[in-house]
C-alpha cells in the first residue's frame, strides 16, 4: 500500500470532516442531540459513540496502570525494568491507523514508538518492562485490536 498522495488527501478529507463536525458542537446538549438523532436515524452513530467511549475508558485503564508502574519505579530503590526494543507487524494498517496506534503507544507511560519502517510493515517500541517479547507483543495486540475495532470499524 505505501503512502500515496490518494491516502494523504483521504486522510486530509476526514480529518476536514471532523473539525466541520467538532466546529458545529456548540453545547453537550447538541452533542447527545446529534447522537441520539443519529441513532434514530438508522447511521449507527450510538453503537460506534459506545465503543469509543469503550476505548476511552480501555484507554484510561492501561494509562493509570502504566503510570503507577513507572512512579513506583521512581520511588523505590533498585531497577526492576526490562527494557526492550519490539519489532512489530502493522501489516494491512493504513497511514492513519499506524500513526493513531503510534500515538496512543507513545502516551502510554513507559512506551514510545521509535520509528517506522519505510515499508510501513513494521513498528519499532521501545517497551520499559518488556520481560519477553511475547508478552509485549501481545500488550501491543489489545491495543491495536481494541482500536481497530472500536475506532476504525
Amino acid at each position: 500500500k505505501g503512502l500515496t498522495t490518494k491516502n494523504i488527501i483521504d486522510s486530509r478529507r476526514q480529518c476536514d470532516r471532523i473539525i466541520k463536525l467538532i466546529d458545529e458542537i456548540r453545547t453537550p446538549q447538541d452533542f447527545l442531540l446529534g447522537l441520539i438523532s443519529r441513532t434514530v436515524a438508522g447511521q449507527h452513530y450510538g453503537s460506534k459513540g459506545w465503543k469509543l467511549i469503550s476505548f476511552a475508558l480501555y484507554f484510561i485503564r492501561i494509562l493509570i496502570k502504566a503510570n503507577l508502574q513507572v512512579a513506583w519505579e521512581i520511588i523505590t530503590p533498585g531497577y526492576r525494568m526490562t527494557p526492550r526494543l519490539v519489532r512489530y507487524g502493522v501489516q494491512g494498517m493504513t497511514p492513519l491507523q499506524i500513526t493513531s496506534l503510534a500515538n496512543a503507544i507513545t502516551l502510554t507511560p513507559g512506551t514510545l514508538s521509535v520509528d517506522v519502517s519505510d515499508d510501513q510493515q513494521f513498528l519499532y517500541v521501545h517497551c520499559m518492562y518488556a520481560r519477553n517479547r511475547a508478552a509485549a507483543v501481545a500488550e501491543l495486540d489489545e491495543l491495536r485490536d481494541r482500536m481497530m475495532r472500536e475506532i476504525f470499524a
